[in-house]
C-alpha cells in the first residue's frame, strides 16, 4: 500500500477497484500539499479503523468525472478542498444542515450510489478559534477580510454562533453586500469598504480579525498601515497553513497581537470528518500528532532543498 499512499490520483490513473477495505480520498486542485491524508491515516490505524485515505487532484470541470469513478469503485467518502466545495454541494443527493448553512460542502459520506453532503469547516473553525484563543467565539465581534468560498462560510457559521458583529471587507463590494443581506437576519453586519480608513475603523471594533485572502494585497503589506491595523490584545487567525507564519501572522505577533494560523481549522473539521464515517469518537490526540510529524517533514523537506 506504499505506493498508493503516496500517489496523486487524476481521473486517468484512478484504481477501478478498491485500493483499501474503506476507501476515501481528499480531491481538490491543487493537492500535493495535504495534510489530510496524514492526520486520517494516523486515526484509522488508531481505532483499527480498515480504511485507506488518499489524494486526488481534480478541478471544478472534472469534479463530476470524478465522482462518477468513486461511486463505481465503491469509495465510503472523500473530503473537497479548494475548489471544489460549491460545486460538490450541488452534486450531492442529500445535504446535511451544516452544508445548507454554509453553502458547500466539504466531507460525504457515500453508501449504495447515495451522496450525502456536510460541511464541518463551520464547527472546525469554531472549535480551532475557541481552543487557539481561549475565548468563547459566540462573544467576539469579528472582521473578515476576504469573502471568496471560506471567508463566506465562516461569516455564515459566525452568523449562526450569535456573534455580535460581523464586519465584512472584501474588494469585490457586490459579493459582500449579498452575504451581508443573506445573514442580517441572525447577526449585526456592518459592510467595509476595502479602503484604508474604513479598515482601521472597523480593525479597532473588533476582537477577532479573520483572513482568508490567498496572498496579501498591497495594503496588508504597509508597515505603516500594519502598525495601525495591529494591536496588543487583538486576535489574528490567517486561514493559511503553509507556510506556517503568513507574513500577516508575523506583523500581527511583531505588534503584540495573539496570532494563529489554519492548523487548528484543519485539525478539528477533520475529527468531525472522522466520525462522520467511521461514527467512532475521533483520536484528536493521534491525529494532532500526526500533523505536528506532517508538518515537521515539511518544513524538512523545504529546508532540503
Amino acid at each position: 500500500m506504499a505506493d498508493l499512499a503516496s500517489a496523486i490520483w487524476r481521473l486517468p490513473s484512478l484504481p477501478r477497484v478498491l485500493p483499501w477495505p474503506k476507501s476515501y480520498a481528499v480531491l481538490g486542485f491543487p493537492i500535493a500539499h495535504s495534510f489530510s491524508p496524514a492526520i486520517h491515516r494516523a486515526a484509522f490505524a488508531a481505532i483499527g479503523w480498515p480504511g485507506g485515505y488518499g489524494r486526488i487532484e481534480v478541478d471544478i470541470g472534472g469534479l463530476g468525472s470524478v465522482i462518477d469513478r468513486l461511486k463505481t469503485i465503491g469509495f465510503s467518502g472523500w473530503n473537497c478542498t479548494a475548489p471544489l466545495k460549491q460545486e460538490m454541494l450541488r452534486l450531492c443527493d442529500r445535504r446535511a444542515t451544516t452544508a445548507l448553512r454554509l453553502g458547500s460542502v466539504n466531507t460525504v459520506r457515500h453508501e449504495n450510489g447515495v451522496l450525502e453532503g456536510h460541511n464541518t469547516d463551520g464547527r472546525g473553525w469554531v472549535l480551532a478559534v475557541e481552543e487557539d484563543f481561549s475565548v468563547s467565539l459566540s462573544d467576539l465581534r469579528i472582521l473578515f477580510l476576504g469573502l471568496g468560498g471560506a471567508g463566506a462560510a465562516l461569516a455564515r457559521q459566525a452568523s449562526w454562533e450569535g456573534c455580535p458583529l460581523l464586519h465584512l471587507a472584501n474588494r469585490t463590494a457586490s459579493k459582500a453586500l449579498s452575504l451581508a443581506r443573506e445573514i442580517e437576519s441572525r447577526s449585526r453586519v456592518k459592510l467595509i469598504p476595502w479602503e484604508e480608513a474604513a479598515l482601521l475603523q472597523a480593525a479597532s471594533n473588533a476582537d477577532l480579525l479573520v483572513s482568508s485572502l490567498a496572498e496579501d494585497p498591497p495594503l496588508l503589506r504597509n508597515s505603516g498601515f500594519l502598525d495601525r491595523l495591529l494591536r496588543p490584545g487583538l486576535f489574528v487567525l490567517d486561514l493559511r497553513y503553509w507556510p506556517p507564519e503568513p507574513p500577516l501572522l508575523e506583523a500581527a505577533r511583531q505588534r503584540g497581537a495573539r496570532t494563529a494560523n489554519g492548523l487548528g481549522m484543519l485539525l478539528h473539521q477533520a475529527s468531525l470528518a472522522f466520525e462522520l464515517w467511521t461514527c467512532a469518537p475521533a483520536p484528536l490526540s493521534v491525529m494532532r500528532e500526526a500533523l505536528a510529524t506532517a508538518l515537521s517533514a515539511r518544513r524538512g523537506e523545504k529546508h532540503a532543498r
